[in-house]
C-alpha cells in the first residue's frame, strides 16, 4: 500500500491558499484565488490604462476600497493602487465572472440612488458608508457569489500584495534568517508576506 501522506514538499500553492482560508474560516471567489495563484499584480507604470473597467468603473473602485482599507498611519488601498490590481485581477476571471463583477459595480449607483438619491460617486463620505453597510447585511443573504464580497477579497488582496501593504502593514523580511518554528507572535508583532 503506497503512503498517501504528503510531505512539506508536496503541498503546493493551493493547498496552502485552500488550508489558510479554511484556518481563517474565509472563502474566494474562484476569479479572485485564481488571481492570486497566477501571481496577479498592479501594474504601476506611469502610462498604465486599465484592460476591463472603465474609468468611471476604475474610480468607483478606488473609492470603495479607500473605504475598506482607509489611510491612516500607513497607505491606504489608493496608494497601494488596489484598483488597478483588480483590473488585473479581472485577467484571471472567466468572461461569465468578469461580466459579473463589472455589471455588479452597478449595484453600487443602485443603491446609493436607492438610500440617497445620488450616485456613489457625488454620496458624502456618511452617504456611501450607508450603502456599504446595506451591501454588507445583502451579501451575508447572496446565493451566489455577491459584488461586495468579490469587491473587498480583491482590496485585502491586492492591498497585502502591493509594496505598499508588504512593507507597512505586514512584516516583509526579503531575506529571512533560519527557521524558527515556533516564534512567540508578539516577538514578530504582525503577521508576514509570503
Amino acid at each position: 500500500m503506497e503512503n498517501t501522506k504528503k510531505t512539506q514538499s508536496d503541498i503546493g500553492r493551493r493547498d496552502v491558499l485552500k488550508l489558510t482560508t479554511a484556518m481563517l474560516g474565509y472563502t474566494l471567489t474562484a476569479g479572485t484565488a485564481a488571481a492570486i495563484l497566477n501571481g496577479c499584480k498592479a501594474d504601476t507604470s506611469t502610462g498604465w490604462v486599465p484592460s476591463f473597467m472603465s474609468k468611471d468603473q476604475l474610480s468607483l473602485v478606488a473609492e470603495v476600497a479607500e473605504m475598506i482599507i482607509p489611510e491612516t498611519d500607513i497607505a491606504g488601498a489608493k496608494t497601494a493602487m488596489v484598483d488597478r490590481y483588480m483590473d488585473a485581477m479581472l485577467e484571471s476571471y472567466s468572461a461569465e465572472e468578469r461580466k459579473m463583477f463589472l455589471d455588479g459595480l452597478s449595484l453600487f449607483d443602485q443603491k446609493s440612488k436607492k438610500l440617497n438619491k445620488v450616485s456613489f460617486m457625488k454620496a458624502d463620505e456618511e452617504q456611501r458608508k450607508a450603502v456599504l453597510d446595506d451591501m454588507v447585511k445583502e451579501s451575508k443573504n447572496a446565493k451566489g457569489p455577491h459584488i461586495w464580497n468579490i469587491v473587498k477579497e480583491g482590496t485585502v488582496s491586492g492591498y497585502c500584495k502591493s509594496e505598499v501593504g508588504a512593507t507597512q502593514l505586514l512584516n516583509y523580511d526579503p531575506v529571512p534568517g533560519p527557521y524558527q518554528g515556533c516564534v512567540d507572535f508578539s516577538t514578530i508583532g504582525k503577521t508576514s508576506y509570503i
